[in-house]
Formats: structure tokens, sequence, C-alpha cells
């Protein structure tokens, strides 16, 4: 389990004759993130998302607060639990795909050709096909597959779905329910909302940094007889 609690981030901002004020990235966020699940942070631009993504994962320094990942505080050793895959591109210039799964398999010990032999076919990749060649799309399906193959214990995606049309967003999310381990996590950012629905345990809302909503997908449906995104906008209201 990742326990994220009292998590605070604030950057220094310039604002009316150039006076420096002091802005909230993230507000006393607290949040659990369970195994097994797929867990949405969701919210509009400059909601904290992504500073709250790159905190768990160890690349953005919060000012107070902790993260722990199985009972354990955020250190080196986290890499061998964790992936975060960021709204960029991650491959090098020039490499096909199976220069990637090679440079990749180097560095994670528990790293799953079969699973990515698997993807590959199921998303109709060439591994000696040069990444920068690829579209938008299919390069988005290269970051998948190396994201999963790694076979840790969480997933963290921002945004992967931006850019890609509905189509194959589609097939984003079925190769998430096809290749995702019981014992593995999931955690992304997204403005598909519609697309997620279905997949989703659980949905945290953020707003100015501050979490105002943490439900369970489905007890939340049952009970009010919403969608994530009827929710999300009532809550945006609301704020």
């Amino acid at each position: 389990m990742i326990i994220v609690k009292n998590l605070t981030k604030k950057y220094k901002k310039s604002g009316h004759m150039k006076k420096k004020y002091m802005n909230y990235a993230l507000d006393n966020v607290s949040l659990n993130i369970k195994e097994g699940e797929i867990t949405a942070i969701l919210g509009i631009n400059g909601a904290g998302k992504s500073t709250l993504l790159k905190s768990i994962a160890g690349i953005v320094k919060v000012d107070s607060g902790s993260i722990c990942i199985d009972e354990e505080r955020l250190n080196s050793n986290i890499y061998n639990k964790l992936i975060f895959i960021p709204d960029c591109d991650i491959h090098f210039a020039g490499f096909t795909i199976n220069q990637m799964l090679d440079f990749y398999r180097d560095f994670y010990p528990y790293f799953n050709d079969k699973k990515a032999d698997d993807m590959l076919e199921f998303f109709k990749l060439e591994k000696d096909v040069i990444i920068d060649s690829l579209s938008k799309g299919n390069i988005a399906k290269v970051k998948l597959v190396l994201a999963f193959s790694l076979d840790l214990k969480y997933i963290l995606l921002d945004e992967p779905f931006n850019g890609i049309d509905i189509f194959k967003r589609e097939e984003f999310v079925g190769m998430m329910a096809k290749y995702m381990d019981k014992n593995q996590s999931i955690i992304l950012t997204t403005h598909e909302i519609s697309d997620i629905e279905q997949i989703v345990d659980r949905v945290v809302i953020l707003s100015e940094g501050k979490v105002v909503s943490n439900f369970e997908a489905e007890k939340m449906r049952d009970k009010e007889g919403k969608s994530i995104l009827q929710k999300l906008r009532e809550v945006s209201i609301n704020e």
C-alpha cells in the first residue's frame, strides 16, 4: 500500500508588482492507494495531479508530509517497486523498440519478456521499428509496453491517453484490464474520464492542491447513481 499523509508542496511565484508569493501545488494531501486497484487522480489543469504522482515517484521534493510505500519511507529502493511514465517521450532518439526493451531489461531484474512480446503482438508493433518513426498513438503504446513489462508493483501513468484518438484509447483501457496483475496497482491522471469509467476502482479529486473528494467508484455509482464525470462536475461546481 502507498500511504500519503499531509503532503504539502509550495512554489514561489511572482504576482503584482513582481512581489513573491507562495503557491500550493499540494496542500495537506492525504490518501491511501491499495494493492490490486486502479486509482484515478482527477481534477482540472493545475489541480496538483502531476505533482502528486511525481512526489510519490520521488521526482519532486515536498515541503512537508510523508509518503510510505509498503511501510517504507521514500528511498532509492522504491524503484524496485515503482515506475513513473510521464506525459512525454521516454525513449532515446533513434532507438528501436527492441533497443529500449534491452535497456530496461538491463536495469530491472524482473523484466517480463513474455508480457512484452504479448503486448507488442496485441498492439501490432514490430520490435525492429525505430520509435521516432511511429505515430503519437503508437509511441504511447510503446510507453505502456515498457511500463507493464517491468512487472513492478506500482505503475504511475500521467495522462496516458493524451492526444490519442478515442479508438486507440479503448485499446489502452482493454490492455490495462488484460495485463494488470492482481498484486499490481495503477495510479493514473487523465482528462478522458469516460474512457476509464468501467475500470477504475477508486477516484481522488483534487482542486487547488487539496483533496476535495475520495471515493470508491462502484459504491458511489450504487449510492448516488452518478458517473465519475458527473461527480467531478458536482464537486467542481461546489468548490
